[in-house]
């Protein structure tokens, strides 16, 4: 039930506990960024007013209420411009029709999961990633082209990304990370059956992991360092093919390579210079 559905609902909130409410409903897209701490700081109330407040409107905690605040941003958005997530485009619709609806698809994902992701989480990750010797990419399937994608990317600036595409490979390469490593782990569900046998080898390497997953899509925390969430509103079978969720993706693979770029950006910069003439042998 969307937050604005619960708070209609309950009928006993006090004057502190309305204040809340009134502040969550006009800042959402604020708040699914917020702390407790930020929250509490920014409408002057305790934290523990906070937590009465999602009690009564029968969430956990804090952390819930993000949750649901961010599910009710993505309806919202795909509801005002009438997109179908799954099915974007009808038997009816023309070549430029489908093109049309398909660029109103994509930028709307990619608004979603900008709304998704979390400054400080993002900031965390990218300082593993720049920091570690390799990077070891687990997914399959046609994640893999973005897997390749960013490999290729990182490469051209001297980073190395490893990216094993069978199962028997990539618990060869769990097998051999360590803590010099970081394990990146691509699935929007993160539902696939590769994921807790590679995930608990790794935390037994001391290896540091990041999941990129759908939003709220990450079933196994205590071997996870950094959630990056991305839009998550694409069915996971009653859809055409991956339109949404693919862009997601790439649009977060793309500003972890921007974010690392940019950790050292000169020396990024002279690197990709130097190696033109190498790389690149075509008479301009």
């Amino acid at each position: 039930m969307q937050i604005e559905k619960r708070i209609h609902k309950c009928s006993h909130l006090t004057p502190v506990e309305n204040e809340i409410a009134h502040y969550i409903l006009s800042h959402k897209d604020e708040v699914i960024n917020y702390s407790i701490q930020e929250l509490s700081e920014q409408i002057h109330v305790s934290k523990s007013a906070i937590h009465r407040f999602c009690k009564k409107i029968d969430f956990k905690g804090f952390n819930e209420l993000k949750i649901q605040l961010t599910n009710d941003i993505s309806a919202d958005i795909y509801k005002e411009h009438d997109i179908d997530i799954n099915y974007p485009f009808t038997l009816q619709d023309n070549p430029i029709e489908i093109a049309t609806k398909l660029l109103e698809l994509y930028e709307k994902t990619i608004q979603d999961t900008l709304s998704c992701l979390d400054k400080q989480k993002l900031v965390h990750a990218t300082k593993l990633m720049s920091k570690a010797t390799s990077i070891d990419i687990y997914t399959h399937a046609h994640n893999m082209n973005i897997a390749k994608n960013f490999q290729d990317k990182m490469l051209t600036i001297g980073k190395m990304v490893n990216c094993p595409e069978s199962f028997y490979e990539q618990r060869l390469h769990a097998l051999a990370s360590n803590n010099n490593h970081i394990a990146l782990i691509l699935s929007y569900s993160a539902k696939a059956s590769f994921i807790l046998p590679i995930l608990q080898k790794l935390n037994e390497k001391n290896t540091p992991c990041i999941l990129v997953s759908g939003y709220q899509n990450n079933p196994f925390p205590q071997y996870i360092c950094e959630h990056l969430g991305m839009s998550n509103c694409e069915e996971l079978q009653d859809r055409i093919v991956q339109y949404s969720s693919h862009i997601a993706l790439q649009y977060v693979m793309d500003i972890l390579f921007g974010c690392i770029y940019n950790q050292d950006r000169s020396t990024n910069k002279k690197y990709v210079l130097n190696a033109m003439d190498y790389m690149d042998d075509r008479k301009l």
